[in-house]
């Protein structure tokens, strides 16, 4: 009988270490564009022939919490956007509009309403003539916009300062 209590003890702990360990961020990406509420591409670098770019987010398990959107240049914080977590599942994005002269080094941080930086990613914005043939076009990108959704559940989108 003591080993059966153990086993079930162990399984217990184990699919309760599982669950909480996804907890938080467990996807963010720059993309060209946002279709049926995910990424179409994963963007390492752009080029300054493209003025819009999207940051992907999907967090679990911080329903009624916030996470905010911290958009940088070289150190240089250039907008913050905040969203309220309405579900177990969420996702969220936000876009920036770029200038074609805000060449280098960006990066997105995901953070939590206690300031900790849950997840990074970064991008470089780079002039269209150092584009290799793999760089993908933002045409059927719409208006910018920052949105969130749980599933088929869209929630109130947040706005974003984009100078």
């Amino acid at each position: 009988m003591k080993i059966i209590k153990l086993l079930f003890a162990a399984l217990f702990l184990v699919f309760s270490f599982s669950a909480s360990a996804e907890d938080g961020v467990v996807r963010s990406a720059f993309t060209t564009a946002i279709d049926n509420r995910e990424p179409v591409d994963q963007v390492g670098q752009l080029t300054n022939d493209n003025t819009l770019i999207n940051f992907f987010t999907e967090i679990r398990g911080m329903e009624g919490h916030a996470i905010t959107h911290r958009w940088e240049k070289e150190g240089e914080v250039k907008a913050e956007v905040t969203f309220n977590v309405g579900g177990n599942r969420w996702r969220v994005w936000s876009s920036k509009n770029l200038q074609l002269e805000w060449l280098g080094n960006w990066q997105v941080s995901v953070i939590d309403e206690g300031g900790n930086v849950l997840a990074q990613e970064s991008f470089a914005y780079i002039p269209a003539a150092e584009s290799s043939s793999e760089q993908t076009s933002s045409d059927a990108v719409n208006e910018s916009e920052a949105g969130a959704m749980e599933n088929d559940r869209p929630s109130a989108p947040a706005s974003m300062t984009v100078e």
